[in-house]
């Protein structure tokens, strides 16, 4: 190849890793109350906060899943990554430190620090921002409330997609614990445990939550002269609950984690497309799922948090009064190599020496409890939050001083919510509710280009902008039965504008610094939800979305050369049906089934751009003409109207199983669960696709009589499907990451 061939080659790579790379996951760059979660009655009359107030969850007329902690337990999710096998129409990919939920299509590849999910996620009803938040471990689970759609009103922030609700357990005042340890495949360790306990009868009571999780990795090395580093990681919670009067509550709430991975570190290059086979034909390339080769530089990525929060609740005659406080912090650094293969001419690694996010968060609710038929919910909230690469940098063989990257998005948000309920008959409710939203954002940022960009010394971007909103919701509500209702609910939702902190170098180029305006959705869905006897409870929910200004990542040729920015495609629209029915057949047996069929697809979505492999003809690749072996992608101008949505599978669907035994002196517990999703799109052009496919679980668990312990076998991906979880396509390499293949294992718990 000619030097002149390599330098753009070469550049073309720099631009895309430092601009884009840490970008996308997918994309053409591509309540009130935290208690208990109860059954009251007969099976399936489960208490939510959906509503930011105490409900039967099929009082809510809004679609949602609830995940207790015995369904986590059952199914042996351990992370926030594993909640999807519970809940179709949820889909969890990651690129690195970065997670992107997506809910019935709605998803985004806008991903970095300060740079928010379309779907909210809340811990303890704090508001988790950024999209370095969203992957964390489950040790101490009340429950999981999962609420899809649009929220308008009442958790309306960034919740274009809906809200992820995570809820921890709270300190009792009886005596409680649990400790678990499990052993798998990989050398795969995890211990928990929780204690809670009074200090002051009724008036204090303390808990402590920790655990330890550590496995080797399930990727095969194709250099034999070095190691693959696996994942470690760990937390500790404790939390403090004090009754100062009957009708007073203050919960103080500290947790500290670290947590040390690869996930983003070992990818496979799909057919072994990446730019290094044209650089070294020598080159060590993986091509097969669960490979990697990899630079010596590359380091596994670490991750550090700090959650402080407290809520003071006072209950009045009216109504409950709650005050949410909460500083977080996310600190991080990893590396990643960006061609996903192993050449002493490696064309360039990654650094994030620190990637960092800060924010404090400030929350006052009233919920009314009036004996009348009106009744409402108050609120207000303040965010004050910052986040960004300190610094973020480029390194290749022979190349000095090539790209480092400073920047730092600053975020302050207020919002302002009400909602009433007002029952019209005995049967018949009517619901409204208004949030106003307002957020500001400035960036500042400077990159410096070294020996490939030369003579250019960087430039230093700052921006200040601002967006406000109105998103109303209505609904209104018919009781079919005691047990059962009908609903139909209008929401919409708004997603704040962003910077892109991640990429500098559109002021390189003269153009101003890069950001997208707030996504806007309409939501329509007609609902019914039902415990129809003792044996079935019921839950379906017909939706249609309008979606505008969605906010995603694309490539563009920008003085010659393919950049990752942000852009806001035109519109898009949404439609499907769920269906979730819970059967309790006997005490011994019950099984749930659950599945979701989406449409999703661009309406207009033009002026884009794809990546295409190099060796299709007419492809700017950098060469004369086609090039002869698999070597990376050219960018070609795209329309992406009438494609449908990334990361969105037309149909997904889960069935399980519960069978309960008495058997010498105690209780075998047998689950057995399916999980099915048809193909899924990395790509707007549908090229990287994840086929259908179905994963199979399988858990037994005997527990003796009286004696708090539980012993158990577990196996998770029992036919070994290779399934992709998460895609990063590139100029430089068509990289998709892997879920992990068949795991099995043992674990011993003790409850008392």
């Amino acid at each position: 190849m000619t030097k002149t061939k390599t330098h753009f080659a070469l550049r073309k790579a720099f631009l895309l890793a430092a601009s884009g790379m840490m970008l996308p996951l997918g994309g053409t760059a591509f309540a009130q109350d935290s208690g208990t979660a109860v059954e009251e009655g007969a099976y399936g009359d489960i208490i939510v906060t959906a509503q930011r107030r105490a409900e039967l969850s099929r009082d809510v007329p809004i679609s949602l899943t609830t995940i207790s902690s015995d369904d986590l337990t059952k199914a042996n999710i351990t992370d926030t990554t594993g909640l999807e096998q519970l809940t179709p129409s949820l889909k969890l990919d990651r690129q690195g430190n970065f997670t992107a939920p997506a809910l019935r299509g709605i998803s985004g590849t806008v991903t970095g620090p300060a740079m928010d999910n379309n779907v909210a996620i809340y811990v303890d009803g704090v508001y988790m921002p950024s999209t370095t938040a969203g992957t964390f471990d489950l040790p101490d689970i009340e429950r999981v409330e999962v609420l899809k759609g649009p929220q308008g009103t009442l958790f309306g922030r960034n919740a274009t997609g809906g809200a992820i609700q995570v809820i921890t357990k709270k300190p009792q005042y009886t005596a409680e614990g649990l400790f678990s340890a499990s052993y798998g495949r990989f050398d795969d360790v995890f211990v928990k445990g929780y204690v809670s306990a009074p200090v002051v009868d009724d008036k204090a009571a303390i808990s402590l939550s920790a655990y330890y999780h550590r496995s080797d990795s399930y990727y095969k090395n194709l250099r034999p002269d070095s190691s693959l580093d696996g994942e470690e990681s760990w937390q500790i919670r404790g939390k403090l609950r004090w009754n100062p009067a009957p009708n007073l509550e203050m919960l103080f709430s500290a947790a500290y984690g670290e947590r040390s991975e690869t996930f983003a570190i070992y990818g496979t290059p799909v057919n072994g497309n990446t730019l290094t086979r044209l650089l070294d034909p020598n080159a060590i390339i993986p091509s097969k799922p669960y490979e990697a080769a990899l630079n010596d530089e590359v380091a596994p990525q670490k991750n550090k948090s700090l959650d402080i929060s407290g809520r003071i609740e006072l209950t009045l005659d009216a109504g409950t009064l709650t005050s949410t406080t909460a500083y977080l912090t996310r600190d991080m650094s990893n590396g990643l190599d960006s061609d996903m293969s192993y050449s002493p001419l490696g064309l360039s690694v990654v650094y994030f020496p620190h990637t960092f996010d800060q924010s404090f968060s400030e929350e006052l609710t009233f919920a009314s409890d009036l004996d009348g038929p009106l009744n409402f919910t108050l609120g207000a909230s303040y965010v004050d939050g910052k986040g960004g690469w300190n610094p973020l940098s480029v390194d290749s063989p022979g190349v000095a001083n090539d790209v480092t990257i400073w920047s730092t998005q600053k975020i302050k948000a207020f919002a302002a919510y009400g909602e009433a309920y007002f029952d019209l008959t005995d049967r018949l409710t009517l619901i409204g509710g208004l949030r106003y939203s307002w957020e500001k954002r400035s960036l500042e940022g400077n990159g410096v280009f070294g020996e490939i960009f030369a003579p250019d010394p960087g430039q230093l971007h700052v921006a200040t902008k601002s967006w406000d909103s109105i998103t109303p919701r209505a609904s209104i509500k018919y009781e079919v039965t005691p047990t059962s209702n009908v609903y139909f609910t209008y929401s919409q939702g708004f997603k704040s504008g962003v910077f892109n902190s991640n990429n500098p170098f559109t002021v390189l180029f003269g153009l101003e610094p890069d950001v997208v305006n707030p996504e806007k959705i309409k939501s329509y869905e007609l609902g019914f939800k039902g415990r129809m006897n003792s044996v079935l409870s019921l839950e379906m929910a017909g939706f249609y979305y309008d979606y505008t200004n969605l906010q995603t990542t694309i490539i563009t040729i920008v003085g010659g050369a393919p950049l990752s920015v942000l852009r806001n495609a035109k519109a898009a629209r949404v439609y499907g049906l769920e269906a979730d029915a819970s059967l309790r057949f006997s005490d011994m047996f019950d099984m749930r089934f659950a599945g979701a069929w989406v449409d999703a697809k661009y309406k207009n979505f033009q002026d884009t751009a794809i990546n295409v492999p190099c060796t299709d003809y007419n492809v700017p690749c950098g060469t004369d003409g086609p090039v002869p072996t698999l070597g990376g992608n050219g960018t070609v101008p795209f329309d992406a109207s009438g494609q449908r949505m990334i990361r969105a599978p037309k149909f997904t669907g889960t069935v399980t199983a519960n069978g309960h035994v008495p058997v010498g002196g105690g209780k075998l517990d047998l689950t057995a669960s399916v999980y099915y999703s048809t193909s899924v799109s990395y790509t707007l052009d549908q090229r990287i696709k994840q086929p259908s496919f179905a994963k199979v679980d399988a858990r037994a668990a005997w527990s003796p009589d009286d004696s708090g312990l539980t012993f158990s076998v577990y196996g998770k991906n029992l036919t070994n499907k290779a399934v992709y979880a998460g895609a990063f396509i590139t100029p430089v390499a068509d990289a998709v990451h892997w879920a992990a293949p068949r795991t099995y294992g043992v674990q011993v718990d003790y409850r008392f």
